[in-house]
């Protein structure tokens, strides 16, 4: 992705802070020598599933990564026509370590006006080396969460969504898997939900059983994003977990980047509301 500055903001913070990647900027404030941590460094597999064929050995693995720390390198740069100075551009840094109840700071990455991705994270450590020609700070903002995100959601409205098998939902901006959320209300009865990767000869499936099954107007929620999966229904205004109800061979469906081919075994006996997911991404 091409980006050209990055952002940092948190809600209370009277403007966001800028930091410029471009050393032809003459209005930055402060601009970014150096930046570490944007990319990949260290991918992990973590083993969630074995697949269903007989004749297979397949193995699922999520990939993930640890947390990420970012360190920028920031050299201060006063506007002395406006009669400010390196203490005041230095300060508004300090006063963004403790803006929000939460401690929590995005950095949005931006390709001019545009904002191409979003983190969260905290910043770790703010360093100071007073003694230098060029007065500077080194920030490391700590993103428990490591993954890069759009902050908008690629969605597929009613629309969008075939009423037969099989469901293709491509994503052509992703580097690296995701999970998606989906809403579905059901206008027929039946005993199960059930997603898979085969019409007939599945390799995985993820499949919820409902006490007494689902019934008619039943409206299913249903999440795989990273850090919030979730599954429940809404029967006649009440909410009812489902999380408990998932088969424990079960694989939680992903969307990988490029073309994503589904079958939902009841299709035939609900409607979509939608399908929604946000373009995730390994690195900068």
């Amino acid at each position: 992705m091409r980006v050209t500055n990055v952002e940092m903001q948190s809600p209370t913070l009277e403007e966001p802070v800028d930091f410029s990647l471009s050393g032809n900027d003459p209005t930055a404030r402060y601009q970014v020598r150096n930046i570490v941590g944007l990319d990949a460094e260290d991918l992990i597999p973590k083993f969630y599933g074995h697949g269903l064929n007989a004749d297979s050995d397949y193995k699922y693995y999520d990939f993930s990564m640890k947390p990420r720390e970012i360190v920028m390198n920031i050299v201060l740069k006063p506007q002395f026509g406006i009669n400010e100075t390196y203490s005041n551009v230095r300060d508004k840094l300090y006063r963004s370590i403790s803006s929000t109840r939460t401690g929590k700071v995005a950095l949005d990455f931006k390709s001019g006006a545009t904002t191409v991705s979003r983190i969260y994270g905290f910043i770790s450590k703010f360093e100071v080396p007073y003694f230098v020609r060029l007065p500077e700070v080194q920030l490391t903002i700590k993103c428990d969460d490591p993954m890069f995100r759009a902050i908008n959601p690629m969605v597929y409205e009613t629309s969008d969504l075939p009423l037969v098998n099989p469901v293709i939902v491509g994503d052509s901006l992703s580097t690296a898997p995701h999970g998606f959320e989906m809403e579905i209300t059901f206008d027929a009865t039946s005993p199960t939900l059930t997603i898979q990767d085969e019409a007939t000869n599945p390799n995985w499936k993820f499949t919820v059983t409902p006490k007494n099954g689902f019934l008619v107007g039943d409206v299913l929620h249903f999440s795989s994003e990273y850090a919030d999966k979730y599954l429940y229904l809404v029967r006649a205004g009440t909410t009812i977990d489902l999380l408990d109800k998932i088969s424990p061979s079960s694989i939680w469906p992903l969307i990988f980047p490029g073309g994503n081919t589904f079958y939902f075994l009841e299709i035939a006996k609900f409607n979509w509301n939608h399908i929604q997911y946000y373009a995730c991404y390994w690195g900068v």
